[in-house]
């Protein structure tokens, strides 16, 4: 009997292994007030992971595939948690609450919060271990309708439009500004192509972080002697985000300078597109109009003893974005205003014959 090792080495990839445990916890108090184990048998915590050899096992498929014997022992590795089941918080380090990210989304969809509160959970209990990097997208994974994402507005192909995990940097923005406050060194964050209105609330512009899986990443190194212990909530009756970080200070302190914008860039002019599938008299906004500029942000993070750890500037350049509507046949449009003339000019008298012009 024939058997094709590329194509079972596939399937081993994909239904043989069971990941490993990673660092995560389940965390019962808000608090920070911990039992003696922050895990416990049953609850989730650190579990044991299985990897299975696939390269062995189909070395042992192929050499019995020819005799009678249709049972072939499996190659397994036992790999222990990272973080172990009795671990205590006090053994970690995570003994207060040493920083706080907070973001809104009031006037969401229902399906972009459920979007943000998908993403969020996956990162409730991560434990991030002393001088290790942590990735958004590791724990994020896939965003897929399969993962429980649903459609909801997305930044793609320079427009807004409706697709699938709209709502997810809304969790990678709050975790940025909880890491942000902390102190810990960035390595990876990216600003979004305009500036969203979400994002900006209390904080100003230039505190956003984007995230496309797997491309495009936020990333920070923790760069202390203790583990951090990460936890989010979200509050549909405050519209609200709360990414927590619990840990042990070292007494590092953190100061902000900024937003400063430059080279700002007025918003172009509205644009109208005819939608056959509205009726008479519907005008339906799909995008909104931001104008463009370049933010910086600095921040500047201190040891207890007054020494510089970091020194960062955070650049963003958001583009100046377009307002959408869509309108059903037969629809009267709003006459645009004229634009402003600038004091000291006059307007120009429009020619006699206008230029010939095309339909957008």
């Amino acid at each position: 009997q024939h058997i094709d090792a590329e194509l079972f080495l596939e399937i081993g990839r994909k239904r043989l292994v069971d990941p490993p445990g990673d660092d995560r916890a389940r965390i019962v108090d808000q608090n920070c007030n911990r039992p003696p184990g922050i895990g416990g048998a049953g609850d989730g915590f650190a579990p044991v992971g299985l990897l299975a050899h696939v390269q062995m096992l189909v070395e042992r498929i192929l050499a019995q595939a020819t005799s009678d014997d249709r049972e072939v022992p499996l190659a397994i590795e036992i790999r222990e948690p990272l973080v172990s089941d009795d671990a205590t918080a006090e053994e970690l380090g995570i003994t207060e609450l040493v920083s706080v990210g907070r973001t809104y989304f009031g006037g969401s969809s229902s399906a972009r919060v459920h979007n943000v509160a998908t993403a969020a959970s996956r990162f409730h209990g991560v434990v991030v271990r002393p001088r290790t990097v942590f990735s958004f997208n590791h724990y994020l994974g896939e965003v897929t309708r399969e993962a429980g994402y649903e459609d909801a507005p997305v930044i793609s192909v320079g427009r807004t439009t409706q697709d699938v995990g709209g709502g997810v940097c809304q969790v990678s923005t709050t975790s940025y500004q909880a890491v942000f406050y902390g102190g810990y060194q960035v390595l990876k964050r990216s600003a979004h192509g305009y500036r969203v209105p979400y994002y900006e609330y209390g904080e100003g512009a230039g505190m956003d972080a984007t995230v496309f899986f797997p491309t495009t990443d936020f990333q920070f190194f923790n760069d202390t002697p203790y583990h951090l212990l990460l936890e989010t909530y979200v509050s549909e009756t405050a519209s609200s985000l709360t990414f927590k970080i619990y840990s042990t200070s070292d007494g590092r302190s953190v100061e902000k300078v900024g937003p400063e914008a430059s080279n700002e860039v007025p918003h172009p002019p509205d644009r109208y597109v005819e939608n056959r599938d509205l009726a008479e008299g519907v005008i339906k906004q799909i995008d909104v109009s931001v104008d463009g500029a370049d933010v910086w942000v600095q921040r500047i993070v201190r040891s207890a003893d007054g020494e510089t750890l970091h020194d960062d500037v955070f650049y963003s350049r958001y583009l100046p974005w377009q307002a959408v509507y869509e309108y059903g046949p037969g629809t009267e449009l709003p006459t645009p205003e004229p634009p402003e003339t600038p004091e000291g000019e006059t307007a120009e008298e429009p020619d006699a014959t206008p230029a010939a012009t095309t339909a957008p």
